[in-house]
């Protein structure tokens, strides 16, 4: 049992005992501290490889102000003072102490009934592995199992140097394959003519765990995905793939403007036609929809759980063609 499936802004004093209830042992995503990190060297290095180890691995919480014994907690232990000082100063010591910066940690101070609060770390799993500390000059590496954090030896840090170049050439086989299937008419449903534009958000974290979205909370909330260029999404349905939504209120089998395939693993597909003039020009203002669908999908792909660091991606296909890329 472990807190990292509920948003860091949910967390309350009732997970705590919950995690005291369960006799929920530290493992690899979770450690217990009873007290916070001090200002001694020795204390820095400490919290530095706490941290790296999970975002070198795959990524957990540092629970700090709960009390355990050989792991299992037993009790909250909070803390009296300025909760958000010590959560900036945590902070503070990840971002000077590691290198290269975790992206996307978080902290949190949650406040108790009781008085005091307890500061939960959370740390991502790292797509820009391994991090190494940097404080005085200490230069070490740091992995987490089960058993908690080690160091890793030579074989175990080359796999961890390769990982991000191998993802990202998943992800980009993943894109070629895919806008190569929509050039062929392969998509799942039918398409007006016209040239098309092709949208993919890809988390990272999709191609590595095995990640899967609940669909059927996706589509219970299906209008967030709305079609480029559409006000609204008109229908959606739930096929083997995933989600799909589409531009036109006469049924998927009639064809679409435009539609967005909500993959289970968490990547969104986004195509629009009809967007080619006689001069097979691309509309003016394609560009700043597409910045806003991006931005859209990526905000919803993280309510539904796919965290991580992303890459959009996008080109056009029947018409002049353009191509871009955010990281």
């Amino acid at each position: 049992m472990a807190l990292t499936n509920i948003p860091l802004g949910e967390i309350t004093e009732d997970h705590f005992q919950r995690l005291i209830a369960a006799q929920a042992a530290e493992s690899l995503h979770v450690e217990y501290k009873r007290e916070t990190y001090g200002g001694t060297d020795a204390q820095r290095r400490e919290f530095l490889a706490d941290v790296s180890s999970f975002a070198n691995s795959a990524g957990g919480d540092l629970i700090i102000g709960m009390v355990a014994a050989k792991g299992i907690p037993t009790q909250v232990h909070p803390f009296t003072g300025d909760g958000e000082a010590e959560r900036l100063r945590l902070e503070q010591m990840a971002r000077d102490g590691l290198d290269p910066r975790i992206t996307n940690l978080q902290t949190r101070a949650v406040l108790l009934s009781g008085g005091g609060f307890v500061i939960v770390v959370r740390v991502p799993k790292s797509y820009n592995p391994p991090h190494r500390i940097i404080f005085q000059n200490t230069a070490r590496f740091h992995a987490r199992s089960s058993a908690g954090k080690y160091e890793p030896n030579v074989e175990e840090l080359r796999r961890i140097f390769t990982q991000a170049p191998l993802l990202a050439e998943r992800v980009r086989a993943f894109r070629i394959e895919r806008t190569a299937r929509i050039g062929a008419h392969e998509t799942p449903v039918g398409l007006l003519d016209g040239g098309s534009l092709v949208l993919h958000v890809v988390p990272f974290a999709a191609f590595d765990f095995g990640q899967s979205l609940s669909l059927d909370k996706v589509a219970a909330q299906s209008h967030l995905f709305v079609p480029i260029g559409s006000m609204a999404a008109q229908d959606y349905q739930i096929t083997f793939d995933g989600l799909i939504t589409a531009s036109n209120a006469e049924g998927l089998s009639k064809a679409q403007r435009a539609y967005v395939q909500v993959f289970r693993s968490g990547v969104v597909e986004a195509v629009a036609s009809s967007l080619s003039q006689e001069e097979r020009l691309i509309l003016p203002h394609i560009e700043a929809m597409v910045v806003k669908c991006s931005r859209s999908y990526a905000t919803s792909l993280q309510m539904f759980g796919a965290e991580g660091a992303e890459e959009e991606s996008g080109s056009v296909i029947g018409a002049r063609v353009v191509r871009w890329r955010r990281r």
